[in-house]
């Protein structure tokens, strides 16, 4: 651009496209140095390092839904909302123990799982929660000393769960 006034050129500096070409790698820096500062400040809490531990646990789970299925072990939960009452019908070869063990897990709130000692009454085992479900849980059952498990999931509403043993068990 030229000067009406005078035949000389405008300084680089007060000229537009200069100062665009020098934003863009500017704000590549910025957006850098803020996804450094957000990255260090961040908890890692996602990231496991400890694969045989995992490893093992997966393994015991697997031996576990494959002794259920051995013994042809499934299970029917009746959830009543009120009040909030849980009752389990336990099928198959296994010996009846006196309670079973119930673990509701939430898929995202941690804090939100609860475990449940339903003592037996018979063929059926009975417990109460000290508020209905909500939402989506995983659900295992077991014996005390956990020699089988059978799993599922309960959706939000579900009253009735059919748990049979894994597929992936042995």
């Amino acid at each position: 651009m030229r000067n009406p006034d005078t035949n000389r050129p405008e300084p680089w500096y007060r000229q537009f496209w200069p100062w665009f070409l020098i934003l863009l790698p500017a704000l590549s820096v910025v957006g850098s140095i803020v996804t450094i500062v957000i990255a260090s400040n961040s908890p890692h809490a996602m990231v496991v390092d400890d694969y045989a531990r995992i490893g093992l646990a997966t393994h015991r789970k697997m031996e576990r839904d494959g002794r259920a299925a051995e013994l042809g072990m499934a299970a029917e939960i009746r959830f009543d909302r009120d009040p909030a009452e849980i009752r389990v019908s336990l099928i198959g070869d296994a010996p009846r123990p006196d309670h079973l063990v119930l673990l509701l897990s939430h898929p995202t709130l941690s804090g939100s799982d609860r475990r449940l000692l339903l003592p037996g009454y018979g063929e059926i085992y009975s417990g109460r929660l000290a508020q209905p479900l909500t939402g989506r849980w995983y659900v295992q059952l077991s014996p005390p000393g956990d020699e089988w498990r059978l799993a599922g999931e309960l959706d939000d509403g579900t009253e009735k769960l059919k748990l049979i043993p894994a597929a992936g068990g042995r």
